[in-house]
């Protein structure tokens, strides 16, 4: 109905407030709408960067370029001295502004956030050993793709990865938390990449890794659970490896005859096939890190199995919404992990009882079959992307996530395990 109106423009505008004036509607800016609640905001914001030193003067900037966005609704030099805020130039993470839609029934009008995070110390030290690096891996993920690929020379542009310590406003959701995002949503900013942060703190309290290790339990079998840890620093090793697997080989923006990804495989399908090289080159290379001595055995595998328990939590949401949309990386775990199964990598032993004591049947993963396993899905997976082979994406969900075989009937097993966990909410600490 707003964009049938005259004035649909200032209607739909992102910062403003609509409002029926008798004759219509009409817009009016946040800072209209909400001016002693925004000025509120202001002062605060002021009065923080006040106290800070001079080793936060990226994180001083942006308190006091975040106090005027709040008092004229021009947000781009708020997002501006942001995006020049990162983990090279203060240790704190810090996100006050009106940005995302999720709580708008239009999904449309930005809702206001605040967070605030610490910068985690272990990803930057993973971000300086890959860095080193990335050149030959960049040659490992060209090998697997095959022509017409070509390696490049890569930069890493990884995420900001962040300890949260508050989430509040729309920011703070009831169950739950988001755990990652790419801001802002619009304006010049955005258009030029805009900031990516990863969340890395969250499921790490204590109740959410027991949880995890009694959904592990209910689902590995005895001599596997004994290799599987909670501790946060598995997971981490993962997210890093995949984000940074993201810059290299044949990613979202590589061409194929011209084509990009969306084009020759549909968006649905590209997002998947995107989400499932990075996923899976993050397989790959954490025990090629091992290789490199940068990885010790135990730490690897660490990671892979808490890379399989990623998987089985992906797999117990399904594989599609209420709607009828694909679940991306629901998809790349079925994948992944049917892949696993018709290798005899990930065995179901159905008179076994799991490690919980309690469930019949469960999971053995053979971790010596692993890496030659990793390494023929890793090759399936480039090889699609660097041809544009859509049958071969195709052939794969077809195989692993449609097909009605005994996979799919595991699939129902691992989800009604798994979901017997509650939803999480959260308390946030960051302890020094």
């Amino acid at each position: 109905m707003l964009e049938k109106e005259k004035n649909k423009k200032d209607l739909m505008d992102h910062f403003s407030v609509v409002v029926e004036d008798g004759k219509g509607f009409k817009a009016v800016p946040y800072t209209e709408a909400w001016k002693a609640e925004m000025e509120a905001v202001a002062v605060e914001l002021e009065a923080a960067a006040a106290v800070l030193g001079d080793d936060e003067a990226a994180f001083k900037t942006y308190l006091r370029a975040a106090a005027g966005s709040f008092r004229s609704n021009d947000w781009e030099p708020a997002n501006e001295a942001w995006v020049a805020m990162g983990p090279t130039n203060s240790k704190w993470y810090l996100r006050v502004a009106p940005d995302e839609v999720y709580h708008d029934p239009c999904a449309w009008k930005a809702g206001f956030a605040l967070q605030l995070a610490r910068i985690n110390p272990e990803s930057i030290a993973w971000q300086q050993k890959l860095e080193p690096v990335k050149g030959e891996m960049e040659k490992q993920l060209a090998a697997f793709a095959g022509a017409p690929y070509k390696a490049r020379n890569v930069a890493f542009k990884l995420p900001d990865f962040i300890d949260v310590a508050l989430n509040a406003a729309d920011q703070r959701n009831p169950h739950g938390a988001t755990i990652g995002q790419s801001l802002p949503n619009w304006g010049k900013v955005s258009e030029k990449g805009g900031r990516t942060v990863v969340m890395t703190n969250l499921y790490t309290d204590a109740d959410s890794r027991q949880t995890l290790s009694d959904q592990a339990a209910s689902l590995f079998c005895r001599a596997t659970f004994e290799g599987f840890t909670t501790e946060p620093a598995a997971a981490l090793l993962s997210v890093v490896l995949h984000e940074a697997s993201h810059n290299l080989g044949p990613s979202h923006d590589y061409a194929v005859k011209g084509k990009t990804d969306d084009v020759i495989f549909g968006g649905p399908l590209a997002s998947t096939m995107e989400e499932l090289k990075a996923q899976t080159s993050a397989l790959f290379f954490t025990w090629w890190l091992v290789e490199k001595g940068l990885l010790t055995e135990a730490e690897a595998k660490h990671a892979t199995l808490r890379d399989v328990a990623w998987a089985f939590g992906h797999v117990s949401r399904g594989m599609y919404d209420s709607e009828g949309r694909a679940r991306p990386y629901s998809h790349l775990a079925s994948i992944q992990l049917g892949h696993m199964f018709k290798e005899g990598v990930l065995t179901w032993k159905a008179d076994e009882q799991a490690a919980n004591g309690s469930d019949t049947g469960c999971f053995e993963v053979d971790v010596a079959k692993w890496k030659p396993a990793v390494n023929t899905l890793t090759a399936r997976v480039l090889q699609a992307k660097g041809r544009g082979d859509r049958k071969a994406a195709e052939d794969m969900k077809a195989t692993f996530v449609d097909a009605k075989d005994t996979w799919a009937g595991l699939r129902v097993t691992i989800a009604e395990r798994w979901l017997r966990a509650p939803k999480a909410t959260f308390v946030y600490a960051v302890k020094e």
